[in-house]
Formats: structure tokens, C-alpha cells, sequence
């Protein structure tokens, strides 16, 4: 069977969707010797996936994600090449593609939250945005004939808010991974002066990271610790380090894998303040790291994080503070959910969610 893997989101410049597009294409790449694959990338990232692999060929799709070039040209392309089944890694399926595909569907954030605040664009643009990404997601969710998601709780929303057969969904987990590093990381460069706490992420509305800072600041009337914040410097990061003039707040920007590997080893406490989360990679990736995690209590958090997290309720700050602080004064406590952390990430893999995905694509 020939297969086709949209990857112009491939690397992790792209954040959790690249890194979720570049596992899935390595790793399926690598294992089926079966199967030959069409491998669609951009000029930006065409030399950045290499394949030994004789039944692996590369296309060049040069159409920008949910643009109107890519409803114009990509399923041309595609076609060109005779794909049996296509798997489109994100929503984003051409409403002119009728062939026979396959979709993940990470989340329901723009759902949940059609906020302005969550954009750059002016009101009129942002409300034709949000008129085409109700389409394009009505017709991928319906055309598909399996849809991936990567917890019971995207399941669920799916179905609630799309109607899709729950026999038409498949959960497949996702995995986690941090670089091997030999020598011990110089994070000196951060100006972390003091013991502190991590945050992994962008800074859209969801995230939560004003109240965030509500609760750190609500910590840290005596200025004994940090608060680092780990996410590539985009408008809503430069937005709100305009608003916050604290040296105790640090904001590092885009940091490379085994500079974040550093960070969660010694950091004190990971917070993941999230109001909405499909799957919720960075808690994960700190509990892969043996630090304890504090997070909010919404969408698929409790699913995927168990018992092995002190949770808060998002939208209270007082609690949301009131928790971090135990987790600072009780070593007991501390070392209590690196513990249940460790045990907990052993529930993921990249490995395992590429031997389900390519069990998928074998049954079709």
C-alpha cells in the first residue's frame, strides 16, 4: 500500500505538533519495511528529514498551512502521487481532497476558546479565520474514516461537539522525549539566581499564565525563588513581558531540547496551569526528569497525569498558590510524586503510539 504523511509541520520549531509530526514520520520510516510512503514536506524542512528507507519518497509541498493556496494546490499534489490512504497529522485536510484519509485531532482549544486575545490578527480576519477552521475541521471529521486522538477526553469532545461515531475514533497516546545529554547543562545564561519554579509552553489565553504569575507573586513576598518561563518569543510572550517588571520572572525563549532537559532537572517544581489540554506533553516530560509536577485539574490533565500530581483548580489562584507552597516546604512531598511520575510516564512512548498508528494504517 502506498501511503501519504502530510509533514510540512514537520520539527519542533513547529512546538508539540511538530514534534508529534516528526515521531510519527521517523518512526513509521523506520519500522515498515512493508509499505512504501509519500512523504510531503516544505523547502523549510525537506533536508531536515532523511529516510534509508528505499520505499520512502520525499514531495515538496510549498503551500502554507491554513492558507488559501493550500486549498488550491495540495490535493492536486497529492493525487499526483497515487496515495492509497493519506494521513493528515493535523485538521487542516483540503475541502477539495476526496481520497481516502485518516486525521489526528489534538484538541478542540479554538472551540472552547474563540478568544481575539488568542490572536494577532484584526477582528474582521480573525472572525473569517474562525469561520474556516469550522469548516475545514466539519469536513475532516467527516470524510475520515479513522480519527486519531491522543486522549479519552478529546474522544469525548469530539463526539459531543462533532457528533462522530465513537467507533470512527481511535485513542493513541502520545509519547515523550528529551535529548541525551552527557555533561551536566550551564543554565548561568537564564540569570537564575535562586531555587525556582518551570512552566513549558506558549502564552496563549489557555495557558493560564497570568494567574500564574498571580499565584507566584501571592508565594513570593520574600523573594526567595523564580519563576522561569520556557516558550519561543512570540507576540503574546513580548506582550506580557511588557506588562511584568519583576526580576524574579524570567523569560527564557526558545531554548534547545538539552537546554530544557537542564531546566527540569533542577527546577523545583513543574506548574502546568492549563484551562484546556488534548494530551499535555511538558508535565510528562518533567515527571521524565524526577520533577514534581502541580497542575490544574481540567480536560484531559487528570486523564493523562493519574494520581502522580498535586492538582488546583485553574481559575483559583489562592489554590493555585496555596499548593505550590506545599510542594516547596515538603521535601516528603516532593520526592512522594517524583515517584508516582516515574511509575506514571511508563503509560507512554513514542515507540508505542507508532506501532498503534502504523496497526492503523494496516487495517485500512
Amino acid at each position: 500500500m502506498k501511503i501519504g504523511i502530510d509533514a510540512r509541520l514537520y520539527g519542533t520549531k513547529h512546538r508539540g505538533l511538530g514534534r508529534y509530526v516528526q515521531k510519527l514520520v521517523d518512526g513509521i520510516t523506520q519500522i515498515d519495511q512493508k509499505n512504501q510512503y509519500v512523504i510531503f514536506l516544505t523547502e523549510d524542512n525537506y533536508n531536515e528529514f532523511v529516510s534509508n528507507n528505499r520505499k520512502v519518497r520525499k514531495v515538496i509541498i510549498n503551500a502554507r498551512w491554513y492558507s488559501f493556496k493550500e486549498q488550491l494546490v495540495v490535493s492536486s499534489i497529492i493525487k499526483k502521487q497515487k496515495v492509497e490512504l493519506m494521513h493528515f497529522p493535523h485538521f487542516n485536510v483540503p475541502l477539495y481532497y476526496n481520497q481516502r484519509f485518516i486525521i489526528t485531532i489534538h484538541d478542540l482549544i479554538i472551540d472552547h476558546f474563540p478568544d481575539s486575545r488568542a490572536t494577532n490578527l484584526p477582528p474582521w480576519h480573525y472572525k473569517i479565520k474562525l469561520w474556516g477552521y469550522k469548516k475545514i475541521l466539519n469536513h475532516a471529521v467527516q470524510r475520515a474514516e479513522k480519527i486519531i486522538v491522543p486522549s479519552n477526553f478529546v474522544k469525548t469532545d469530539l463526539i459531543s461537539l462533532y457528533q462522530v461515531p465513537a467507533d470512527k475514533i481511535k485513542v493513541i497516546y502520545e509519547g515523550y522525549f528529551l535529548e541525551e545529554t552527557q555533561e551536566p547543562i550551564d543554565i548561568s545564561r537564564f540569570k537564575i539566581t535562586k531555587p525556582f519554579l518551570l512552566f513549558v509552553g506558549a502564552a496563549y489565553p489557555h495557558k493560564n499564565l497570568e494567574r500564574l504569575i498571580g499565584a507566584f507573586h501571592r508565594i513570593n513576598k520574600n523573594r526567595k525563588c523564580q519563576l522561569v518561563l520556557v516558550g519561543k518569543t512570540d507576540e503574546f510572550y513580548q506582550q506580557m513581558q511588557k506588562r511584568i517588571d519583576d526580576n524574579d520572572i524570567i523569560f527564557t525563549g526558545f531554548i534547545s531540547e538539552s537546554e530544557l532537559k537542564g531546566l527540569y532537572q533542577k527546577a523545583l517544581v513543574y506548574v502546568f496551569p492549563s484551562l484546556y489540554e488534548g494530551f499535555g506533553l511538558p508535565p510528562i516530560e518533567a515527571q521524565a526528569q524526577k520533577l514534581p509536577v502541580v497542575s490544574s485539574n481540567r480536560s484531559s490533565l487528570p486523564e493523562i497525569l493519574g494520581d502522580s500530581v498535586l492538582y488546583f483548580n485553574p481559575e483559583d489562584e489562592q489554590e493555585m498558590a496555596e499548593k505550590i507552597q506545599l510542594l516547596l516546604q515538603s521535601k516528603t512531598k516532593r520526592q512522594e510524586l517524583i515517584v508516582k511520575g516515574l511509575a506514571n510516564i511508563k503509560r507512554f512512548s513514542w515507540e508505542k503510539m507508532i506501532k498503534e498508528t502504523l496497526e492503523l494504517y494496516n487495517r485500512k
